[in-house]
Formats: structure tokens, C-alpha cells, sequence
């Protein structure tokens, strides 16, 4: 027979073979524990409730547009249209996704930028909504671009935005005023991946994190952002004191900066290139199909023959956490879109919040990946990238090449996507993801010719 007991890690185990004997006295000794006097008997603190979901806003904007994931759940659940919002979970956005706070005081919606203009390089966009007590709309922002609109009949309208470390108060100052917000996180280039070791209580100290910027700026009306500390500034759309910068190294910038007018960006209902054009249609198919059948539609997308329907399948893949599909996605690329995306998306997934890079690490020398912790070292150095030092050494060129003949796929792959952008003239070359290890050792052939060992690569060709 066999007993549960809790070991030094808290964790159930059942011992076996035990007998009657120890289950004898296994019996006394709780006898005597319950004879004890009550004074005697230290009882653990019951561990709290997590705080209760309530409704904060509801979607105004098409079925799919949101996907919702509760705190602690596996898996996301896809909207439907008009569907409640609740307090907590994490609200995962297509473009165009829109909600109304329940007071009615103030809109929110998600943008895209499909066209490469706004200040970084964001491809999601993910939030949660908080029980808004003392504001008329209170939301944490994960990531990526939102714009607040105050839609009162009159006067003004205050929303608490929560980011990182940061909580901020941004009142609206009349109806129709509209602010715009972007956050972003990445690993500075040529930050080192350390895994986490054990750290004495008394001795506490910070991980490593990546870098976050936020801009805030106001795209119409005036309004006033008391950021925290309590500094409060006065805001107004351009031409005026309209942009206001954050990063997680230096804080808020100390003034606005004073615009002539919008940038580019802030509008959006700006006309998109033809490119743009055909990933804001792969976007709509993709929400059309998740409206069909949520369970299949990110699989379907990344196996689309469809550059654009394939990005649409990659970013959804990172935005919903899957970190399984999204390192498969590094090792088993079949096309050039699935190599270079796949990767923007994997590094763009680590910088987003502190921590990411442990649970990368984790998960590649998992049971599911297999990777010994030396490969899974090499990956994470080859998703954080390079510095400009090291991009100015040999050495560094050297290492790269050799790693086009490295046992695992994902190292090759991650090095060929180093070399062909620090060194333009190598796209000649050409990188076959899934080559033949006849294949990867004439591409490494070819990149010693272009970069002998000892030796930096050639300057780029002059533009005329």
C-alpha cells in the first residue's frame, strides 16, 4: 500500500510499501497532533481568492476581432460580436478590434500598421481591462497600439493606463479628444542570455530584462497625463506640445515634444501601399475564418501558400503563447517568408515582458525540444543578436559561418539570418530553409570566400 505525504518541495509523493506498521503509526501521530492543544497548532493562512471577473466594456467592433484568455487558463477563446469584456483576462486583437467602457465615457481601438510606419515595430496588440473604480476606463497595456477616444456628451474623460512598472492618468479633456499609444519591448542587440540560478533571500537581485518604450501622442483635442511620480503635462493635438515619450531605462521624457503636424502614422485611414493592402486582406480572411472554425484557423494560415496569409498564421502563433508551434516554426521553416518572419516573431516575443527569455530556454531544453542546454545557449544568443562590437569583429563572421553546418536546423537557420543582413552582398548565396547538409556546407563554402577567416565582410555597394 501506499501513503501521500508532502515533500521538501510542497509537492505530493506517495511512498510505498509503507505497511501497516507506518500506517500505525501514521494514525497515532495524528491522533496526538489533534489531542494538541489549539494554542500549539500554527495553521497556514488560507491562500487568497483571485479577485472575481467582472464586466468592464463591451466589443463594438466585429465577431473575432477579440480573442480572450483567463488568467491561469490554457488556450484562448475567440468573441463573438457585441461580447462582454471582462475584468483580468488578457484581450488578444486583431486590427480594428474596438470596445466602449461601460460608463459609455470613453472608446478603444486596436490599429495596425501594416505598413511599416509607426514608431517601432509592433505585431500585436494585447491588453486587460481593470475594474475601473476612480477612472471611466482602466486597462493594462501588454503591447502594441491602442487609441483612446473620450465619448462624452460633455466634458472631459479620464483613463488610468497601467504599463510595466508604470501607472498613468490621461484625462480627455472634451469630447472627441482621441490619444494614440504604442508599447514595445526588445532585447537590446548584443544583450547576453544567462539562465536563471538560484539567489539567496538576503540577497536579492534584478534578471536581466528587455528594453520597453511607449509613446503616447495626442491625435486630436488637448489633454493632460499626470505620469507616475505625479508629475502632471498638458498635452494638445498638433501643431502643439503633442508626443510624449517612455522608456523603462530613462522614465518619462521631462516635456512633450511639440509637433507642426500628425505624423504619418497616427492616421488611420491613410492610404496603404499595395503591400499594406494585401496584408490588411490576409488579416480580414484570417478573422473571417477564426468567425468559422477558431480551432483550425492559425494552422490553416500557416500553411497557406499565401506569404502574407502565412505572417497573418506566425504572428497569431506568438500572440497567443503558443511557444511549442513558435520554436517549431524555428527549426522547421519550409519557405523563405517562414524563416525570416518566423524568427521577427520569435524575437519580437522575447522582448515583450521580463522573463520570456527563461521560459524560451525552458522550453528548448524541455522534453518536447530536446535541445541540450549548450544548443539552447547558442539559440538564445542568435535571437538576441549582435552588437555593433561584435559586429566588428572577425570572430564573429567566423562563428556565423560555421554555424551553416551546425547539427540542428534552427542554429543554421538563425545564422544564415545574422549573415545575409550584416552582410547584404551573401543574398547572392542564397539559404534554403530545410537544405541538405550538402547544400549548407557548399553555402559555407561559398560565405568563407566572401568572408575569409580573420578578415571583416566587404562594404556594402554604394546606392546611387
Amino acid at each position: 500500500m501506499g501513503l501521500d505525504v508532502r515533500d521538501a518541495d510542497g509537492q505530493f509523493c506517495r511512498v510505498v510499501g509503507a505497511g501497516r506498521r507506518f500506517l500505525a503509526l501514521a494514525i497515532v501521530a495524528l491522533s496526538a497532533l489533534l489531542l494538541t492543544s489549539p494554542r500549539h497548532i500554527h495553521a497556514q493562512p488560507p491562500a487568497p481568492e483571485p479577485p472575481s471577473r467582472v464586466v468592464a466594456a463591451v466589443a463594438t467592433s466585429l465577431a473575432a476581432t477579440f480573442a480572450s484568455k483567463q488568467p491561469g487558463a490554457e488556450g484562448v477563446k475567440v468573441l463573438p460580436a457585441a461580447a462582454d469584456l471582462y475584468t483580468g483576462d488578457m484581450l488578444i486583437t486583431l486590427p480594428g478590434a474596438a470596445l466602449r467602457g461601460k460608463n459609455g465615457a470613453v472608446s478603444l481601438k486596436s490599429l495596425a500598421d501594416y505598413d511599416g510606419r509607426s514608431p517601432f515595430p509592433t505585431l500585436e496588440t494585447a491588453f486587460t481591462l481593470n475594474d475601473a473604480k476612480t477612472s471611466d476606463l482602466d486597462v493594462t497595456l501588454d503591447r502594441g497600439r491602442i487609441d483612446l477616444t473620450n465619448t462624452k456628451a460633455a466634458g472631459a474623460a479620464v483613463v488610468r493606463v497601467r504599463f510595466w512598472d508604470q501607472v498613468w492618468t490621461i484625462t480627455l479633456d472634451a469630447p472627441g479628444t482621441r490619444v494614440g499609444l504604442e508599447l514595445y519591448g526588445r532585447w537590446p542587440s548584443g544583450s547576453q542570455f544567462q539562465p536563471a540560478q538560484p539567489v539567496a533571500p538576503s540577497a536579492p537581485r534584478k534578471p536581466p530584462a528587455p528594453v520597453a518604450s511607449l509613446v503616447l501622442l495626442v491625435v486630436s483635442g488637448s489633454a493632460s497625463t499626470e505620469v507616475s511620480g505625479g508629475l502632471t503635462l498638458g498635452l494638445k493635438a498638433p501643431p502643439g506640445p503633442a508626443l510624449l515619450g517612455w522608456d523603462s531605462i530613462e522614465g518619462s521624457h521631462p516635456q512633450p515634444q511639440k509637433l507642426e503636424q500628425s505624423p504619418a502614422w497616427a492616421d488611420p485611414d491613410a492610404s496603404l501601399s499595395s503591400d499594406g493592402k494585401l496584408a490588411a486582406a490576409a488579416v480580414e480572411r484570417f478573422r473571417l475564418a477564426r468567425v468559422e472554425s477558431p480551432s483550425t484557423a492559425i494552422s490553416t494560415f500557416l500553411n497557406s501558400t499565401d506569404p502574407f496569409e502565412q505572417r497573418v498564421g506566425l504572428v497569431s502563433i506568438g500572440a497567443t503563447d503558443d511557444l511549442t508551434a513558435l520554436i517549431k516554426e524555428l527549426s522547421g521553416a519550409k519557405t523563405p517568408v517562414e524563416w525570416d518572419f518566423g524568427i521577427r516573431v520569435a524575437r519580437h516575443w522575447l522582448g515583450r515582458c521580463p522573463g520570456h527569455d527563461q521560459k524560451m530556454y525552458a522550453a528548448l531544453i524541455s522534453p518536447v525540444h530536446g535541445y541540450t542546454p549548450a544548443q539552447a545557449r547558442i539559440i538564445m544568443k542568435l535571437l538576441f543578436g549582435f552588437s555593433a562590437d561584435e559586429l566588428g569583429r572577425s570572430e564573429t563572421y567566423e562563428v556565423l559561418i560555421d554555424y551553416l553546418t551546425h547539427d540542428q536546423s534552427t542554429v543554421r537557420n538563425l545564422a544564415a539570418w545574422h549573415l545575409v543582413r550584416a552582410v547584404p552582398q551573401g543574398k547572392t548565396i542564397g539559404y534554403t530553409p530545410g537544405a541538405t547538409k550538402a547544400e549548407c556546407e557548399t553555402a559555407a563554402r561559398e560565405w568563407k570566400k566572401l568572408v575569409p577567416s580573420g578578415q571583416l565582410p566587404p562594404p556594402p555597394p554604394k546606392k546611387d
